[in-house]
């Protein structure tokens, strides 16, 4: 056979063959390149899609079948395997992160719930828990916190439940307000605001509890200031109605009732602008208003000028009024002008309650320990009723039994607590027993640390 007959296309075809191959390399090479460049880009994206890696794969291995032979291919398909494995090790890493991210979100919002004053609560239309924050279970108990069980919802009012099926069943931002007690031995007053959460896979609900014991009591005292200062206000008043209604009528027929009711209405006014200075001073101390313009008080020095102001007061009443024990250096950083204020109150309530013939007395005391100096004033009165301790400081308080001794806004004492505990940030007691006599006593810190002169 002769070389011809081995090779019937013939040499001309035999040493074509090799052009063509050469010739089909820059395509085959621009193709792979193309999609190399997706790959990149895609790279550059930070996420490699699985079917740009297979097509990338496929036209490597052409390219180097082509190019290189067999060898080369086997060595393009395990690139291509090596870009699938890092493609699935890419994604998997990924899904780690936002596993963990998902994780840290989940876990500072119960930290934030966990945080709130009120109880949360998360339900779905069977009243069984999905979530309860600490409050909650601070207000319904640890089992309320127990997921898939009913005890949060079981602790509140039947109520609740009802309103919960209601905003389910509404859909949409349906809401409602509830005003109840809780199922508790103090039957705490609570508000609860129930809302429809849940989309249309999930029928859920939110309960939100709020304790409204403070603004209940705030709401309580407010009314009671209210009902007392117009009784105390309507009791001056009336005085000066009547005994104005008696002299313009010329009803009094001689000098002596005319001098009497012209005293009345002096007393009473000095009453009703007392009041109203107490008022105004003890609402100016409380909202924060009032600022002490502090100085060196020497409280022996202080007490000596009120005990002396006092002094016809106690002769007319025959009342034994001096200043018992006294010591040097008892000076503190204080309002002179307020403190005077505090004094004299104390004074005038002592004398007032202490029967004729009777006795008070004022001592000054260095408390060495917690650096101030105290000041009581003692006397052999009447005395206060322990049932009465708790309240004696009250706005608008007095005790029943000294009404009919001595006349009084009942604001004294409280504005003396605000001066001495609010802008001297000192104390204020009393010691007291029935029949015995009482001890008022306050202490004013030698020092105002941190305290500044209006």
């Amino acid at each position: 056979m002769t070389q011809t007959e081995r090779n019937p296309r013939g040499d001309a075809a035999a040493s074509a063959e090799p052009e063509i191959v050469r010739s089909g390399v820059p395509i085959v090479a621009i193709g792979a390149s193309m999609v190399l460049a997706g790959i990149a880009a895609a790279l550059s994206d930070g996420v490699i899609q699985p079917w740009l890696t297979a097509v990338a794969g496929a036209a490597i291995g052409a390219a180097s079948t082509l190019m290189f032979g067999p060898t080369a291919t086997a060595r393009g398909a395990a690139e291509s395997d090596g870009l699938r494995a890092a493609s699935t090790s890419s994604l998997a890493h990924d899904e780690v992160l936002r596993s963990k991210a998902i994780e840290i979100r989940s876990g500072e919002r119960t930290k934030l719930l966990d945080a709130l004053g009120d109880a949360v609560v998360l339900v779905d239309l069977h009243g069984e828990t999905r979530f309860a924050n600490a409050s909650a279970r601070a207000m319904l108990g640890e089992r309320a916190a127990i997921a898939g069980t009913r005890h949060a919802i079981e602790s509140l009012p039947p109520m609740v439940m009802r309103a919960v099926t209601g905003v389910v069943a509404a859909g949409g931002t349906e809401r409602r307000r509830i005003e109840c007690a809780l199922r508790d031995p103090g039957l705490t007053p609570v508000v609860i605001h129930i809302a429809n959460i849940g989309g249309s896979e999930e029928r859920l609900a939110s309960i939100v509890v709020r304790d409204v014991r403070v603004e209940r009591e705030t709401d309580r005292i407010k009314d009671e200031f209210v009902a007392k200062a117009n009784h105390e206000l309507r009791t001056p008043l009336s005085s000066l109605r009547a005994s104005a209604e008696m002299l313009a009528d010329c009803e009094v027929s001689d000098d002596a009732q005319r001098v009497e009711f012209a005293r009345i209405i002096l007393t009473e006014t000095d009453r009703l602008v007392a009041l109203v200075d107490q008022m105004l001073d003890i609402e100016r101390i409380e909202s924060g208003m009032a600022r002490a313009d502090l100085g060196d008080v020497d409280l022996a020095a202080l007490s000596s000028e009120c005990v002396a102001e006092q002094q016809s007061e106690a002769n007319r009443r025959h009342i034994a009024l001096s200043i018992s024990r006294s010591v040097r250096g008892a000076t503190v950083s204080a309002d002179r002008g307020l403190l005077k204020q505090v004094l004299l109150n104390l004074l005038s309530n002592a004398l007032k309650y202490t029967p004729d013939g009777g006795r008070v007395a004022v001592e000054i005391d260095i408390d060495n320990l917690a650096r101030s100096v105290v000041v009581s004033v003692r006397d052999n009165g009447l005395g206060v009723p322990v049932h009465a301790m708790p309240r004696l400081f009250g706005k608008f308080y007095r005790v029943d039994t000294h009404e009919k001794f001595a006349k009084g806004t009942g604001l004294g004492l409280n504005l003396c607590r605000n001066i001495v505990e609010a802008m001297h940030g000192g104390q204020i007691g009393v010691d007291s027993e029935v029949g015995q006599g009482s001890r008022f006593w306050f202490a004013i810190p030698m020092e105002q640390v941190g305290r500044k002169a209006a």
